[in-house]
Order: structure tokens, then sequence, then C-alpha cells
């Protein structure tokens, strides 16, 4: 395959992920409301746990037990309806430095889904990847966090602009639609995580 169409296909398979509506987006938006520039910094804490996960799966691969998924997934719920709790105790007003880059490692490390993305789809890209070599894993990495990098950014400038021009009514459907998310994505990652729990267990 040829490097400029790998890339491509890089890019595509990236922003497919990173557009779907989910827990990062969900915190993007609710940080961005008071910070346009949270996306990034958001993005920052995803590449944290994510650059060396991409590491390890080029240079060793990695196999996950069966109960990391359910673990992982009970942990990240918990998280996720803390972050919904803390979203509507404040109102949507909670500025902390360092919350945004939490939240961007919080909301990779504790999603499940995220972690299956790499042990199938970012694997088998990664895979490819190695056909080129050093030069072809840099590639990668860069074609796929500048993608992260640019919607959540997008998103939060988009939500920021929305916040200041129509003022509080944005910010009250903003955090309620945040909220919205981050509950949905957290009670079904403890249901999916329980689940798999009952099934494998002994």
């Amino acid at each position: 395959m040829e490097l400029a169409i790998f890339l491509a296909t890089v890019v595509f398979i990236s922003l497919s992920g990173v557009m779907a509506p989910g827990p990062l987006f969900a915190a993007t938006l609710a940080e961005g409301r008071k910070n346009p520039l949270a996306g990034f910094v958001i993005s920052a804490g995803h590449a944290i746990v994510e650059v060396p996960i991409i590491l390890l799966l080029f240079l060793f691969g990695l196999s996950a037990p069966p109960s990391l998924k359910t673990y992982v997934g009970i942990a990240g719920g918990v998280v996720m309806l803390y972050l919904a709790y803390l979203e509507l105790k404040s109102g949507g007003n909670d500025v902390k430095p360092g919350k945004a880059l939490f939240t961007g490692i919080a909301m990779s490390a504790l999603n499940p889904y995220f972690i299956m993305w790499w042990l199938t789809i970012g694997l088998a890209l990664i895979l490819k990847a190695t056909t080129f070599g050093i030069v072809g894993l840099a590639l990668f990495i860069v074609a796929h966090e500048l993608c992260d990098f640019l919607w959540l950014g997008i998103i939060s400038i988009s939500s920021n602009k929305a916040a200041a021009i129509w003022g509080a009514k944005a910010q009250k459907v903003l955090t309620a639609f945040s909220v919205s998310i981050l509950l949905f994505f957290g009670i079904y990652f403890i249901y999916a995580g329980l689940v798999e729990f009952i099934h494998t267990a002994p």
C-alpha cells in the first residue's frame, strides 16, 4: 500500500471514530463553553494515553485478557457519572486548571471501547504502518492525533461561541446535552461491564 493511500485511510478511519458522539465529545462540549481552547487540551490528555498504546502495539503487540473490558468499563462508567454530577452541580461554571487535561486522560483510559478500538481497528492500521517502518509509525501518529485535535478543537470553539451568543439559555441547553451524553455512556458502560462480568464469572 502506498504511503499516501495509507495516510488517507488513517485520516478517514480516525475521523469516523472521533466524530461519533461519545464521552470525549460530551466533555469537550461542556468544557468549551468556558474555554474555547479546551478541545485542544482534552486532545492532549487523550494523546497522553493514546500514543503509548500505539507504541506498544507497534513494538510488541498487545492482547488484553477478557476481564479487562469488564473492569475498565465499570470504572469508566463511574467516572462518567461523576463528571455528569460535577457538571450538574456547577451548572456549567466549574473552571479548574488541569480539569480538561484530566478529562482527556480519564475519558480515554477508562473507555473500554477506546481500548477495544485499538486492539482491533487500530491494531490493523498499525500493522500496515509497520510496512513503512519508523517513518510510517511517525506519520500515522501525527495523522491520527491531528484528527483528534482538529475535531475536538472545532467542538470546543463552537460551544464557546454558542454560549457567548446565546448566553445563559445556550449554557443551560449545552449543559443538559453534555450531561445527558455522559449519563448515557456512564450507565451503558457500567451495564455492559456488569453483563460481561456475569457471563464470565465462574
